[in-house]
C-alpha cells in the first residue's frame, strides 16, 4: 500500500486532499492501473493505492436473520475528499456482498449509498463529529436448512469509493476502502411440505416428487407445537453435564444460564419471604446455590465475554438504526436452534438535535442459539430499527448530524427510561450520523420524497428525466452508470413523509391535455419494519383519498401505485386533507413533472449483405452487414452468435453504448443504412448460426429494474 498523509494532518487541514483522490476518475480513465489494484495488466504502475482505508472504512459485516438481510456499516473519517458538499453531488461509496457456503464465493449483489464532504465539527459533549457511521444494506435468498444443520456461511463485503467492486470477483482489491470477512448464521427453513421432501430426500440421497395435490400448500407452514423453553432443571442438565457442554468442552456459568428466572423472581411485583424461600429450595433440588448465583450477578455488570455489540450507523437509503453485534461462544445461549434459544435486545436512543439529551426511539432483538461448530471470530448479527426522521431535516447548507446510542442486553430487556444503564451481560455503543439533507418542516404539509424509485431533488423539475447524478433511493445505485437521462415506465411509485391523522390524494394530469386531472386510486400493499405484515390500502371510493399510515406499518413510506402507460410528460401531484367530511386542503399541494417511455425499444434489426441473410458460406469467409439498435433512451447495444460464442476478437463490434447512423436500414441496403458489422468465421465449426442484436433502453421499470429489452436476429450456415 502507497504511503498516505496522516489522517490527523488532512483532519487539521494542513493538507487538503491528494490528486489521487480529488483527480481519481481523470487518473483512472488515462491508465485504469494507476493504483495497480488490477492483476496482470498491461497497463504500467503509477502510484500503488489498495485498501487504503484514510478515508473511509469498513468496520463490521453483520446479518438480520429475520428479514435475511446483509448489513455493512462503515466510517467516512474525513471532512474533505468526497466530491463536494451536501448541496453538489458528492461520491458514491460502494459495497459488493459475498457469501462462501463451503463451495466458494458467490456473488450476492452490490449496494451504495451518496456521502459528502462535511465540515470537522465538536458535539454538544465537546466530541469531534467525525468519524459518521453509514450503513448498507442489501436483502439476500438464503439457503437454508433444518434446525439440525446450522449453515453459517463466511460473507465478504468489499467497500470501494467511486469505483463498484467487479461482479464475480471475491478477490478484488478495492483502491480507496477495505475488505471485511465474517461468518453469518442463516435462519432454519420454515416447517411446510416442501422443506420435508428436502428433509426426506437428503436422508435417502434421491429425488421425490412433489404429488400434484400437494402444489398448492407446499409453502404453508405445518402447524407444529414451537419446542417449550428450557426450564432451570434442563438447563442444568444442558450445561453441567449434557451433551452439548461435552462437545464444546464449554462450561456455562449458573449465573448466565439462570439470569431469567433471577430476573423474573426479583422484578415480580409481589416479591416476597416466602417466595425468595421457596425459589432458593428449587434451585437447591436442582444442585444450585440460590444465594451464590445472586451475588455473581450483582459482580457482573456489562459483561461481553458471550456478546458485544461492535458497531451502530444509520442505513441512509432505507432511514434504519443497524447496530451489529457479535456472538461469541459455542454455549450460553439458552438451547439449540431446534429450541427457543434466547433474546439479545438492542435498545435505540437518539439525540438528533444535538442537545445532549437522550430520547429513547424503541427496543428490538435478534433470537441466538447454541450452536457447536461456531467459527473461531464468532457470528456477526445485525439488529435493525426504522426511524422517521421527516422532522429532523435541515437544508443542505447546514448538515444535519445526529449522535445515536445501542445498549445491547442479553436475556433481558435494556432500561427505556435510563440511557446510561448498563445490565449484566452486554455493552453501549455510540456515534454519529449525518441525517439526510431536506426541506425543515414543522408540521403535516404535502410532500413528495421519491418517485419512481428516485428521489425527487434527482429528477430534473423541467423535462421530468433523471439528473446526472440520479441514484436509486433504496439502494443507492445509478440508473445509468454513464449518468445519461433516464425516462419512466410500468409502476410508477410515490413515496414519502407519513402524517397518521390526515389523508391524501394523489392526482396525474398529461401535459398539455386540456382534460381533467386523474386522480390515483390503486389498491396497494404496505409491508412493516419486520418484513412479516402487509397491510393493504384502498382510496375512498368517493373522494379518492387515501388515509396515512405509522410508519413502522409502512416502512418504506409508499403513498401511490401509478400504473403507466404512453410515452408522454406528465405531472403529478399530492395534497393533504384533513379528517372533516367533507375534508379540507392542508396546504398548498406538491407537484413535479415526469417523463414515460412504455413503448420499449423503438427499433432493432439486423442484415447479412455478404450474400444474403440465411445463406450458406464456406469456412472461413468474412461476413458483412448492417444493424441497428436505435431508441430516443438507448443504454447499449451488444452483438453475438447463437448456440457458438464467435472466437474473441472475430465479431466487430461485440456491444455498445450508442446507435449512430441515422438512415433507416432497408433490408437489402448495405452501410451506411445502418451500423456496420463484420464476422471473421475461421475457426468456427461446421453448423447453423444465428447472430443477434440485443438493445436494452434507460427506461426505469417498475421504480426498480433499468431497461426494456428487445432482439433481432438472422440465420446463416457454415459449411
Amino acid at each position: 500500500m502507497a504511503e498516505t498523509r496522516p489522517a490527523e494532518q488532512l483532519q487539521k487541514g494542513i493538507h487538503g486532499p491528494e490528486k489521487e483522490r480529488v483527480q481519481f476518475k481523470q487518473l483512472l480513465a488515462e491508465n485504469p492501473n494507476y493504483f495497480g489494484n488490477l492483476a496482470d495488466s498491461p497497463y504500467k504502475v503509477v502510484k500503488k493505492i489498495i485498501g487504503n482505508p484514510t478515508y473511509e472504512e469498513l468496520t463490521c459485516v453483520g446479518y438480520n436473520p429475520d428479514l435475511a438481510q446483509l448489513e455493512a456499516p462503515f466510517q467516512v473519517k474525513l471532512p474533505t475528499g468526497y466530491g463536494g458538499d451536501l448541496c453538489h453531488a458528492g461520491s458514491t461509496e460502494y459495497v459488493r456482498f459475498f457469501l462462501d457456503y463451503g463451495s466458494g464465493w458467490v456473488d450476492q449483489g452490490v449496494a451504495a449509498v451518496n456521502v459528502h464532504d462535511i465540515p470537522n465539527a465538536l458535539d454538544c459533549a465537546k466530541h469531534p463529529d467525525k468519524p459518521l457511521t453509514y450503513v448498507v444494506s442489501l436483502k439476500i435468498k438464503p439457503q437454508a436448512e433444518t434446525c439440525a444443520h446450522p449453515v453459517l456461511p463466511r460473507v465478504r463485503a468489499i467497500l470501494s469509493w467511486q469505483t463498484m467492486p467487479p461482479a464475480g470477483n471475491a478477490a478484488w482489491p478495492p483502491i480507496w476502502g477495505n475488505v471485511l470477512t465474517r461468518h453469518i448464521q442463516i435462519k432454519p427453513h420454515v416447517k411446510n411440505v416442501v422443506a420435508l421432501i428436502d428433509v426426506l430426500a437428503a436422508k435417502i440421497k434421491d429425488k421425490i416428487p412433489l404429488p400434484p395435490e400437494y402444489e398448492v400448500i407446499k409453502y404453508h407452514p405445518i402447524p407444529l407445537p414451537d419446542p417449550p423453553p428450557y426450564q432451570l432443571a434442563d438447563l442444568v442438565k444442558l450445561y453441567s453435564g449434557g451433551q452439548a457442554a461435552k462437545a464444546a468442552k464449554v462450561s456455562v456459568e449458573p449465573h448466565r444460564f439462570g439470569l431469567a428466572d433471577v430476573h423474573a423472581t426479583l422484578s415480580s411485583g409481589a416479591l416476597t419471604q416466602e417466595a425468595l424461600s421457596a425459589k432458593a429450595e428449587e434451585w437447591k433440588a436442582v444442585g444450585l446455590d440460590w444465594a451464590a448465583v445472586v451475588a455473581a450477578l450483582n459482580n457482573v455488570k456489562a459483561d461481553v465475554s458471550y456478546e458485544e455489540v461492535e458497531c451502530l450507523g444509520l442505513d441512509n437509503n432505507l432511514e434504519w438504526l443497524a447496530a451489529t453485534f457479535r456472538i461469541k461462544r459455542p454455549t450460553g445461549y439458552s438451547g439449540d436452534l431446534c429450541h427457543n434459544g434466547s433474546q439479545e435486545y438492542i435498545a435505540f436512543w437518539a439525540d438528533w438535535d444535538d442537545t445532549c439529551e437522550w430520547t429513547y426511539l424503541g427496543t428490538t432483538s435478534v433470537n441466538v442459539h447454541d450452536i457447536s461448530s461456531i467459527p473461531a471470530d464468532g457470528l456477526a448479527y445485525t439488529a435493525l430499527f426504522p426511524v422517521d426522521l421527516t422532522f429532523h431535516r435541515r437544508p443542505c447548507q447546514k448538515p444535519k448530524i445526529g449522535r445515536v446510542r445501542a445498549v445491547l442486553s442479553w436475556a433481558v430487556p435494556p432500561s427505556t427510561t435510563d440511557p446510561n444503564a448498563l445490565t449484566t451481560w452486554g455493552n453501549r455503543l455510540d456515534a454519529h450520523v449525518q441525517i439526510k439533507p431536506g426541506p425543515t418542516i414543522a408540521g403535516p404539509t404535502a410532500i413528495i420524497g421519491i418517485l419512481g424509485g428516485i428521489p425527487i431533488s434527482k429528477i430534473n423539475p423541467f423535462t421530468g428525466l433523471t439528473t446526472f447524478d440520479a441514484f436509486f433511493a433504496l439502494n443507492g445505485l445509478a440508473p445509468d452508470a454513464l449518468g445519461r437521462p433516464c425516462p419512466f415506465a410500468g409502476r410508477v411509485v410515490l413515496q414519502g413523509p407519513s402524517f397518521p391523522g390526515y389523508r391524501y390524494k394523489v392526482e396525474v394530469h398529461k401535459v398539455g391535455d386540456p382534460g381533467p386531472w386523474t386522480p390515483v386510486t390503486t389498491t396497494m400493499t404496505l409491508v412493516d419494519w419486520t418484513g412479516t405484515i402487509f397491510t393493504t390500502r384502498a382510496a375512498d371510493p368517493g373522494t379518492h383519498l387515501f388515509s396515512f399510515q405509522p410508519f413502522w406499518l409502512n416502512v418504506d413510506n409508499v403513498l401511490a401505485w401509478w400504473d403507466t402507460t404512453g410515452d408522454d410528460l406528465w405531472e403529478i401531484r399530492l395534497q393533504l386533507y384533513d379528517l372533516a367530511t367533507p375534508a379540507n386542503p392542508v396546504g398548498p399541494p406538491a407537484s413535479h413533472l415526469i417523463q414515460l417511455e412504455n413503448s420499449g425499444i423503438a427499433d432493432v434489426r439486423i442484415h447479412i449483405a455478404t450474400g444474403g441473410d440465411c445463406k450458406m458460406f464456406p469456412k472461413a469467409t468474412t461476413l458483412t452487414g448492417a444493424f441497428v439498435a436505435r431508441d430516443p433512451y438507448l443504454g447499449s447495444y451488444s452483438l453475438g452468435t447463437s448456440p457458438f460464442a464467435a472466437p474473441a476478437g472475430h465479431l466487430v463490434p461485440t456491444g455498445g453504448t450508442a446507435q449512430t447512423a441515422p438512415a433507416p436500414m432497408l433490408p437489402t441496403a448495405p452501410p451506411p443504412g445502418g451500423n456496420a458489422w463484420s464476422l471473421d468465421t475461421n475457426g468456427m465449426a461446421p453448423c447453423g448460426y444465428v447472430l443477434v442484436v440485443t438493445a436494452v433502453d434507460r427506461a426505469i421499470v417498475h421504480s426498480a429494474a433499468v431497461g426494456h429489452w428487445a432482439s433481432a436476429s438472422v440465420g446463416f450456415c457454415i459449411q
